[in-house]
């Protein structure tokens, strides 16, 4: 399966209104530097990473589920200020990004189906994300 084909599936699955956000995500995740693969399991869907070494930031599987991350190495805990600071970001857009569980440890599904979050507040995750892991994992080097 390649990303059309998830794309389409999720389409088929969740109508245009679903097509069109993750098509709005990809594309600002591309702009962003993001790396977009495709997510394993029988669902599928797109998993959103960024960095070298492929940091963690959204998962969005064919069903409209999306996966949201704090934490964004999966071996070892987030930098307490990236970890408050996305917590503080998903808290301040609470009526879009509303987590199943909050403040988030590692990651959380959202409550929400993709088609139903405004772009924008996604768009917004995103950005902040990477400008903190800019920070926090680029901008500091230890000598």
């Amino acid at each position: 399966m390649d990303k059309l084909d998830v794309i389409k599936k999720m389409e088929a699955e969740g109508g245009p209104e679903r097509r069109s956000s993750v098509e709005s995500l990809i594309l600002k995740a591309r702009k962003a530097g993001c790396k977009i693969e495709i997510g394993g399991g029988r669902v599928g869907g797109i998993n959103i990473r960024y960095g070298s070494i492929g940091f963690a930031l959204l998962d969005v599987n064919c069903n409209g589920d999306v996966k949201i991350y704090v934490q964004p190495h999966p071996s070892r805990p987030a930098p307490e200020e990236l970890h408050n600071q996305l917590n503080h970001l998903i808290g301040a857009k609470q009526d879009d990004l509303e987590p199943k569980t909050h403040p988030i440890n590692s990651y959380s599904l959202l409550q929400k189906k993709l088609e139903d979050i405004q772009d924008d507040a996604l768009h917004d995750f995103l950005d902040q994300a990477i400008a903190e892991i800019r920070q926090v994992y680029y901008s500091r080097r230890s000598l």
